[in-house]
């Protein structure tokens, strides 16, 4: 598990996020500079503020940036995997 994409990358991207939770990073530049997928995504962060609730809009970015990272790295484990067995 510790040799797994997917674990490493899920657990930098918690760090991220409870740095950010922390208000060490106020300006959510380390959220988003350090996350493509949520770079993606600025452009329907307007149905995120509908919310209102900015507790809960940025509970949202970060499930995002967990998840993403998830799913990166297990893109990047199923590429390596499959380059294995060739």
């Amino acid at each position: 598990m510790l040799k797994k994409f997917r674990f490493w990358l899920f657990f930098l991207s918690l760090l991220i996020c409870v740095y950010n939770a922390t208000g060490l990073d106020d300006k959510n530049l380390l959220l988003f500079l350090t996350s493509p997928h949520l770079l993606l995504l600025v452009d329907y962060s307007r149905y995120i503020r509908a919310i209102g609730n900015e507790e809960i809009q940025m509970l949202i970015w970060y499930v995002i940036n967990v998840i993403g990272w998830f799913l990166i790295g297990w893109l990047v484990d199923s590429l390596i995997t499959k380059l294995k067995r060739k």
